[in-house]
């Protein structure tokens, strides 16, 4: 059992490629009933701004599982209008701030998880700008509610990170083809019709990384990840014996992959200009989605996706009701990872 007591899970980058698989194996014990995580008595506060389905379900379930409570808040619904910021004079829609939320919160429970992405929105409509991407990268909300929290924080998606799903896709790698390192990982960009964030895609190319996997970042020219998260799974992944390369030429990409993880997110270039995005992209459309045929030119490459996704858009329903399928697995350990992150941050 890993003991982390005490620490924050805002990004994978704060766990070294050991600890990641530290929490990965611990992972794998809860899953086959070897051990279970120390959650009895134990309450988690999930402060969701966003929509959810795995990662809300499968935290409260966690916690359940193992003698333990969630308790889920919809911020602005559930709750007041939340503010972070220093020196502000909370005249308007703010009624709490953080540096009180915070500590409440943690002398109620045990863990805060929290999922506060400004890009996830529900339907067809496009999230409003309301910054730009560098000033959202910083995950203000999220630091802040760190630096003021007294018990350990998860984070359950920002708009740069959601580790919880790397955990995820790691666990179902291991499991489906024992030996990780040194296999070849694709994480393909797909057309989709709203821009979405990169927060999942920068967790799943990390996680692909401390494997010591062989990664292939597969995008339109235009369509990269932050460079300094594709900098940092680099260096990770050649620690462990692995390498990392971009390109946007499908057919080579897909040529022996063992694992295709495919994601759609925004360009960064064109972040808060999303109908112009749209224009340019549209001619993507029709290359860039999973489909039978580019799944033939692998070494029979299992399909992952994070879920929820655009059957027929992002990926054919011929891959998705395939044996190549792997999305439900990978939906699940959604489930162990939480258990294994909680059970190790609150220690004992």
């Amino acid at each position: 059992m890993i003991d982390l007591s005490g620490r924050h899970l805002l990004s994978s980058l704060d766990f070294t490629p050991e600890e990641m698989g530290a929490l990965l194996a611990f992972a794998r014990d809860i899953k086959a009933g070897r051990v279970r995580p120390a959650l009895t008595g134990k309450v988690g506060a999930l402060l969701f701004f966003n929509p959810s389905v795995r990662t809300r379900v499968s935290c409260e379930a966690a916690l359940a599982r193992f003698g333990g409570t969630g308790i889920a808040l919809a911020a602005g619904k559930d709750t007041w209008n939340f503010e972070c910021g220093e020196g502000v004079v909370m005249d308007g829609a703010t009624q709490e701030h953080v540096r009180e939320l915070a500590p409440v919160l943690s002398r109620m429970g045990h863990l805060v998880g929290i999922r506060k992405s400004d890009l996830i929105t529900v339907g067809s409509a496009q999230a409003a700008v309301s910054d730009s991407y560098a000033t959202l990268a910083r995950d203000e909300f999220l630091q802040r509610f760190a630096e003021f929290a007294e018990v350990p924080v998860v984070n359950l998606e920002s708009n740069r990170w959601h580790p919880l799903q790397g955990l995820a896709d790691a666990l179902t790698m291991q499991e489906k083809l024992g030996e990780p390192r040194g296999k070849k990982y694709v994480l393909t960009w797909t057309w989709h019709p709203k821009s979405l964030p990169v927060a999942t895609p920068h967790s799943q190319l990390l996680a692909a990384a401390d494997l010591g996997m062989r990664v292939t970042l597969l995008r339109p020219e235009g369509w990269g990840l932050e460079p300094e998260v594709v900098r940092r799974a680099r260096a990770r992944a050649e620690a462990r014996g692995g390498s990392l390369e971009e390109t946007d030429d499908v057919e080579a990409a897909y040529r022996g992959a063992h694992v295709v993880c495919a994601k759609e997110w925004g360009a960064l270039d064109y972040y808060g200009r999303f109908e112009e995005e749209r224009r340019v992209k549209q001619p993507l459309r029709e290359r860039w989605i999973v489909d039978l045929d580019k799944l033939q030119r692998t070494d029979d490459a299992f399909f992952l996706h994070c879920l929820p996704v655009r059957r027929n858009v992002v990926v054919a329903d011929a891959v998705l009701n395939s044996r190549l399928s792997a999305v439900v697995d990978q939906a699940e350990n959604r489930l162990w990872t939480a258990a294994a992150v909680f059970g190790a941050l609150v220690g004992r």
